[in-house]
Parts: C-alpha cells; sequence; structure tokens
C-alpha cells in the first residue's frame, strides 16, 4: 500500500475558473463542502485526465485526483486544475483522511453514475454524510478549449464521410462499411469510434438503431450510416443515407421531407429557444407531410465528453439553449418494411444564433 503524496513540485493553487465555479455554485446550492467523482467522464471533465479509475475530491478552493500506480505518472505531466496528485493504494483511508484535515462534514456524489453497490461502498468506508447530487447538466455549456476540440473531431468526421464515399459500393456487407468507417476515422486523425457505428441499408433502414449485420448493399438500396469519432476525449455524431443507382422514389420523398425537417429545427436555434421547440419544429414539418408517426425518436441530444448529454431535443424536455451548448438535430422517418431516413449534424449554439460544425453535404447522394 503506498501513502506517497505527489505535486507537481509544489501545491498548485486553483485558478478560480469556469468549471471550478460550476462545481462552487453546485456545493452552494446544496449546502456541501466537498464533491467527490468517481465516474470517469466527470473526473475528465474536470482535470483533462483520463483515466480508467480514480477518484476526485474537490472543495470550493482546493482539488485532489487520486489514482494508482498505473495513471500516476501520466497524471503528474497532464493533469489539470488540481491541486494534489495522491498515489493510492488503500483509497479510501487516503480520502478520509482529507476528509478529516479539511473538515468535510457533507460530500456529494454524483447520482446519475453511482450505482446502489458503490453507494454502500461509499456509506461503509467514508466518514462523512452523503448526499446524492444529480450533475449530470455540468458539462452542457463548454468552454472555448472544448469547442475547438470537438471543431477538429467534427472536421475528421465530415472529411471521413466523404472519404467513405468512394469507398462504399454495391455489394459491400454493413459489417464491411462497418470496418471502413473505423479505418477511414483513424486515417483522418481520430482516436476511436465515438459509438459503434449504425450502418444499416434496404428494409433495415427502418430500425434507427439497428446494428450492422452480414447483408449485402443491394441495386438501388438506401443506405443510412450513423457514427462519429473521439478526438482528444470527445465525441461527434453524424448521420447521412445516401442511395445507390435508382432508389424507390417513396424514399426520395422521405429523404427530401427529413431534409427540410432538419433544417427548418437548426435554422431555429439560437439562445433561449428551448429544446421542445427544436423538437416541435421538425416533428410538426414531418407530420404536416404526413409522416409524423414514423418519426419515432426525439430530435437531437448534448454531445460532448458522453456521446448523449444534457439536453435532449424532446417533445418531453424544455430547457432554454445556451450560447456555447453542442446539440444534435436528427430527425427520421422509418417505415417498415421499406426503409429509413435519418440527416443528423452537430451545432455550435452561438450568440446570436448556430454553427453548423459538421460540415457534409446534406444534399441527395446517389451512387452509380
Amino acid at each position: 500500500m503506498s501513502k506517497t503524496q505527489y505535486s507537481q513540485g509544489k501545491e498548485i493553487k486553483i485558478m478560480k475558473n469556469f468549471k471550478q465555479n460550476i462545481i462552487n455554485d453546485i456545493l452552494k446550492e446544496n449546502n456541501l463542502d466537498a464533491i467527490l467523482l468517481y465516474s470517469s467522464e466527470n473526473r475528465f471533465w474536470f482535470s483533462n485526465f483520463a483515466s480508467s479509475e480514480g477518484y476526485l475530491l474537490i472543495t470550493k478552493t482546493k482539488s485532489f485526483l487520486f489514482v494508482d500506480g498505473r495513471y500516476i505518472s501520466a497524471a503528474l505531466k497532464n493533469a489539470q486544475n488540481i491541486s494534489e496528485i495522491i498515489r493510492f493504494g488503500d483509497v479510501f483511508k487516503l480520502i478520509n483522511q482529507k476528509i478529516k484535515d479539511l473538515n468535510i462534514n457533507n460530500l456529494g456524489f454524483e447520482s446519475e453514475f453511482i450505482v446502489y453497490r458503490q453507494f454502500l461502498w461509499f456509506k461503509q468506508n467514508l466518514t462523512t454524510n452523503l448526499k446524492a447530487i444529480d450533475l449530470s447538466k455540468i458539462k452542457t455549456i463548454k468552454t472555448q478549449a472544448e469547442i475547438e476540440i470537438m471543431k477538429k473531431g467534427c472536421e475528421i468526421t465530415a472529411k471521413s464521410f466523404n472519404d467513405l464515399l468512394s469507398l462504399i459500393k454495391v455489394g459491400m456487407s454493413e459489417k464491411e462499411v462497418d470496418w471502413l468507417i473505423y479505418k477511414t476515422l483513424l486515417k483522418n486523425g481520430a482516436n476511436s469510434y465515438s459509438f459503434f457505428p449504425v450502418v444499416v441499408s434496404g428494409i433495415r433502414g427502418a430500425l434507427p438503431h439497428g446494428d450492422s449485420s452480414e447483408k449485402l448493399i443491394a441495386e438501388n438500396d438506401f443506405l443510412t450510416i450513423d457514427f462519429g469519432c473521439t478526438y482528444k476525449g470527445y465525441c461527434t455524431d453524424m448521420t447521412r443515407s445516401i442511395a445507390f443507382n435508382n432508389p424507390d422514389p417513396k424514399l426520395i420523398e422521405i429523404y427530401e421531407i427529413v431534409k427540410q425537417a432538419q433544417l427548418k429545427g437548426i435554422q431555429a436555434i439560437k439562445p433561449g429557444v428551448t429544446t421542445k421547440q427544436i423538437d416541435s419544429i421538425c416533428r410538426k414539418y414531418i407530420e404536416q407531410k404526413g409522416y409524423g408517426k414514423y418519426f419515432i425518436h426525439s430530435t437531437g441530444h448534448g454531445l460532448g465528453i458522453q456521446i448523449h448529454e444534457f439536453p435532449r431535443l424532446s417533445q418531453y424536455c424544455d430547457v432554454k439553449l445556451q450560447e456555447n451548448m453542442i446539440v444534435t438535430v436528427e430527425p427520421g422517418i422509418y417505415i417498415p418494411n421499406l426503409g429509413g431516413i435519418r440527416i443528423e449534424d452537430d451545432i455550435l449554439v452561438t450568440k446570436t444564433g448556430y454553427q453548423i460544425l459538421t460540415n457534409a453535404t446534406r444534399d441527395l447522394i446517389i451512387i452509380k
């Protein structure tokens, strides 16, 4: 067991930055002395350091990152906004020492990530009062640094789509297309997938989140690919439906409806407009065209470190958009035994409107 504590030369005073201020507001609102972050997502959000395991204890003025021997060297080099980096063996003993030293009487933890078994573990081992706190909204507003990373990830995604157009052929299986997506993303600078792609063709296009299969792309099929990459810890998410040779005229009609619905939704984005309003704009247009019952999911979602973040662009989520949110807009129509169409882009909410980050054409592409 190691009790060794590390710092970068000397204890670094935390600057009152954007993310620290978010935590401080939560501490004040919930009468907490500190928050303990266990999830890899939230630890990365605050410290810009990724590890599969670790704990991050944050007070109003200091933060303590606990990692094991696998990560200590990398943490010392790369972790940001951290007062002290502590290598652990018996991690709860070390956290409890900080609880005692800092007089932490009320400690918050992430209700959206901690399962009941983990809560019991905390309750058994931590010597303070515990309170579950919903931290799902802390990642909603992006910093300029985060925005620049996501812009680059979206550039990689859009370029990869354009490259794929010359590679995808009739006769390929959906799984072969899946593999091409992965290779192309990596070639263009991505770190990995942001999720396993949806690759569905023909009548399988009616499956919004269908897994890629051994089905071969046939003459005249539509093919929907929903994919994205991770770049420096942040996710992208883009969907395009393309066609081959002489596709069904009904699906061409549906494509144009989805395209116009998405455009109307995107053009309405600006601070103060609600997520429910964006969903309603897309949904009502599709309903007016007679396909309302075939639009079977929400219009979009927040995007960042996680592929799905707060808020949802949904009938059931009425949240005002704010500058520097990044959301997806992805209406779709899915008709059993015919196929489906979805078009999705990543959108930055700007001071006066929006910026489309995934700049690949939304016009119908037919590969001959």
